[in-house]
C-alpha cells in the first residue's frame, strides 16, 4: 500500500525563488573607463614604464649586435627599438591592465604598514 502524502502549500511569508539571472558583462569600453576611473594617473606611469623598459631592452639587444631584416635593420638604434616596441604594443597594454591592479594593492599594503599618525601613541 502506498503512503498518501499531504497536498504543500506554500508559507505566505516565503516568496518562491527567482531564477538566478547572471548580471549582464559590461561593454568593453565601460570597463576601460572603469579602469581609467579607478587607477587613471598609476595606470600611465606603469604603462610608461613599461614602454620605458621595453624601449631600453631593444636598444640594448640592437647594440649587442640582435640583427634585425628589413628597414628596420638599416635604421638607427633609437629608430629600431621604436619600432620593435609599436609592434609589441598589445602585449604592453595587456601588462599594464594586468600589473596595475597588482601595484595598486601593493602601494595600499605598504602605506598601511606603518604606524597611523592619527593613533594615539601606545606606551605607559
Amino acid at each position: 500500500m502506498e503512503t498518501v502524502q499531504p497536498p504543500v502549500t506554500p508559507n505566505p511569508n516565503e516568496t518562491p525563488n527567482a531564477p538566478a539571472v547572471a548580471p549582464a558583462k559590461p561593454k568593453l569600453m565601460e570597463r576601460l573607463q572603469a579602469f581609467i576611473m579607478r587607477y587613471g594617473p598609476l595606470a600611465l606611469v606603469v604603462h610608461y614604464t613599461i614602454f620605458g623598459l621595453c624601449l631600453a631592452g631593444f636598444m640594448v639587444l640592437i647594440r649587442a649586435g640582435f640583427q634585425v631584416e628589413g628597414a628596420v635593420g638599416a635604421a638607427s638604434t633609437f629608430t629600431g627599438a621604436y619600432v620593435a616596441c609599436q609592434v609589441i604594443k598589445i602585449p604592453r597594454f595587456a601588462a599594464t591592465f594586468a600589473l596595475t591592479p597588482v601595484i595598486d594593492r601593493l602601494i595600499r599594503r605598504l602605506r598601511n604598514k606603518g604606524p597611523n599618525p592619527a593613533d594615539p601613541p601606545a606606551g605607559p
